[in-house]
């Protein structure tokens, strides 16, 4: 019979995704001193340090703790399969999940309704970050999933697709090419471009450049999306984005156009990813279910779409 018990585990988990003990108490509720003791107890059952802890650095999973926390969280998404099955399909609890940035605003409320709708006793945390962080965030099992672009090329990650999209140009409703249906590449080039500075977007943008033979006149980069949106609607510039809100107007209201280009740029897939080596929870497996779902109209945006 194991020595350990299911909150141990918890509160391990909790710890490893927020760094330290003063951050999972102010999450959990729970004194620090009881979490010590939890993490000192369970180490003792499991024969194994999980944590380096550094003063600076706060709890630092071993190698044996990284593994440990795999486990745990088949463990404890196990358990709650079984809560869930004795309640009849209720879902309640926690859910952590990434989202890239420019994703973030067309998907992450969207999802939120969602649950809200269907699964009210279940409790969100979203993160919006670069590619590179969301990897991070999976590794460490601070986020149970993550949506981004391309995520299939991780093969360690097992991934499940939402919808397909592809770059297109954003420029000022005053600009001479705005009237136009669709926006040579060649006659963009040597226009002033506004780079979106956050990867995976300054890849795709020089790619696509690149197999016309030509180079982009890159002036400005940002890692906000709305800033550059902004600076379009303001005429200082044009940029290829992915995503496309609802609305074509700035944060102050300004007038923006959307435009297919010719030659038209790769599909890039937005996809669901989470560890191939975990099994999903009942609340991840619900929050895949609203992707699929939300994705539909976010996808009818696309401005090739027919």
């Amino acid at each position: 019979m194991p020595k350990f018990t299911f909150r141990q585990l918890e509160y391990f988990r909790t710890i490893a995704m927020n760094g330290s003990i003063s951050a999972a108490s102010e999450q959990d509720h729970v004194s620090r001193s009881a979490l010590a003791a939890a993490m000192d107890e369970l180490e003792r059952s499991l024969e194994c340090q999980l944590f380096v802890r550094h003063k600076s650095q706060g709890m630092v999973l071993t190698p044996a703790g990284e593994q440990v926390l795999g486990m745990a969280h088949d463990l404890l998404n196990a358990a709650s399969d079984l809560e869930t099955t004795a309640r009849g399909g209720n879902l309640n609890g926690n859910l952590a999940f990434g989202c890239f940035t420019s994703l973030g605003p067309t998907l992450i409320p969207r999802l939120f309704d969602y649950f809200r709708q269907q699964h009210p006793g279940v409790t969100l945390r979203s993160y919006t970050e670069p590619l590179d962080k969301l990897l991070d965030l999976l590794r460490t099992g601070e986020i149970e999933m993550a949506v981004s672009y391309n995520l299939d090329a991780d093969p360690i990650l097992q991934t499940e697709p939402l919808y397909n999209a592809r770059l297109h140009a954003i420029l000022p409703v005053s600009h001479p090419l705005a009237s136009a249906d669709v926006v040579d590449a060649a006659t963009l080039a040597a226009e002033p471009l506004i780079l979106l500075d956050t990867p995976p977007s300054p890849e795709f943008v020089r790619s696509y450049f690149a197999v016309q033979g030509l180079t982009p006149n890159i002036q400005h980069r940002f890692k906000n999306f709305e800033v550059i949106r902004s600076l379009v609607a303001r005429g200082v510039g044009y940029s290829l984005v992915i995503q496309r809100p609802a609305i074509d107007l700035s944060y102050e209201g300004l007038e923006l156009v959307a435009r297919p280009l010719n030659p038209r740029p790769r599909e890039e897939t937005v996809s669901c990813a989470w560890p191939s080596n975990r099994k999903l929870s009942p609340n991840a497996r619900a929050a895949l279910d609203g992707l699929r779902a939300v994705a539909r109209p976010v996808h009818s945006l696309d401005p090739y779409s027919p």
